[in-house]
């Protein structure tokens, strides 16, 4: 009879209970990496499609988490923010002005790029991962 003991040593972040801390604050990074990308391109947006911008809409677009692993992008309820999106109820049938839809473009862009903005983050907890 042939006996054979092996004994394996295994060590590291995904043996001793490390890793799961380690990938909720990579999913965290990257829900507040893609939110501020959102932010940054909400506001490089406003600069282009506002004709006499005085500084105000602008700076009342917020960031805010509402819950664990969600973020709201949001215009802190400026009372004409409905109408320069283009959703308000004064818009097209009253006035020709069909609204800006930044908020709405925005997310569609964002969309496309989240993935991207998640894989650069990924980079920053890999090593944290060995």
């Amino acid at each position: 009879m042939l006996e054979i003991h092996a004994t394996i040593h295994m060590k590291g972040p995904v043996y001793d209970g490390r890793a799961p801390r380690v990938l909720d604050d990579f999913a965290q990074a990257a829900v507040d990496e893609v939110a501020e990308q959102g932010f940054r391109d909400i506001g490089f947006t406003l600069v282009r499609v506002l004709k006499h911008p005085t500084g105000h809409y602008q700076s009342r677009i917020r960031n805010r988490p509402i819950g664990p692993l969600t973020r709201v992008l949001y215009d802190d309820r400026v009372i004409y923010g409905w109408w320069l999106e283009g959703v308000g109820s004064r818009n097209s049938p009253v006035t020709r002005f069909e609204g800006y839809f930044t908020f709405r473009r925005v997310a569609q862009h964002l969309k496309k790029k989240a993935p991207q903005i998640a894989q650069q983050t990924l980079r920053r907890y890999i090593g944290r991962l060995q």
